[in-house]
């Protein structure tokens, strides 16, 4: 987060010190900004605490929110909510986790949090007792296809081929029993993917950069 609030910091500056700043052209705004940063940058103790909130170092503090947009302070809270919530705790993270062996799958699956998952992506009625497969269950299949398969088709990944119980990994990735033959259909995993709202896609994107180290 430094390095953010450096950035901000010179932003800052060179607000304040050249409010000619869109009439400059793109060498001579280079050199300044050049020097500045490396102005801050020398002058900077990245031993202090950093008072900014984490919208003010995104640089989105005066943007107009989008309701049902969850700012990154706000899912702080959810997340610390769920840490301290025992059955949230034992329900978040994948049962599995030992079958996934690819290093890109398994980081992020340590990042991903299933219970926060099907809060972010439930649709108005949502109820978990009305179904064998959860939001965090679609979300996790539409990422593994577009990561690991993206050149094949849905009717294609959601098939024994790519989802039977000897792809351990890739149910386990999931979320699928790997005991049980139950596969999701390519016409579900389809139109998960056609559902999901802007808000939806914007507040999994703000809960995967509060996972996100700094």
């Amino acid at each position: 987060m430094h390095n953010k609030n450096i950035k901000r910091i010179v932003q800052k500056e060179l607000k304040k010190n050249y409010p000619n700043w869109n009439r400059l052209n793109r060498k001579t705004k280079k050199e300044i900004s050049r020097k500045v940063l490396a102005q801050v940058a020398g002058e900077y103790d990245f031993k202090q605490e950093i008072s900014a909130s984490s919208d003010e170092l995104l640089g989105v503090e005066q943007q107009v929110q989008t309701k049902g947009i969850i700012s990154l302070d706000q899912m702080a809270d959810i997340v610390n909510e769920s840490k301290n919530n025992n059955i949230m705790k034992l329900c978040g993270k994948s049962r599995f986790a030992k079958y996934i062996k690819d290093e890109e799958l398994r980081f992020i699956d340590q990042l991903l949090d299933n219970e926060i998952i099907n809060r972010l992506l439930a649709y108005e009625g949502y109820s978990p007792a009305m179904r064998d497969l959860f939001p965090h269950n679609m979300f996790r299949a539409e990422l593994l296809k577009t990561i690991k398969y993206p050149e094949i088709s849905y009717r294609k990944f959601c098939d024994k081929e790519y989802l039977g119980l000897d792809r351990k990994q890739n149910r386990a990735f999931i979320g699928l029993s790997l005991r049980e033959k139950a596969i999701i259909d390519h016409t579900q995993l389809s139109k998960f993917r056609h559902s999901l709202t802007f808000v939806q896609q914007i507040n999994i994107t703000v809960r995967v950069l509060k996972s996100t180290p700094a």
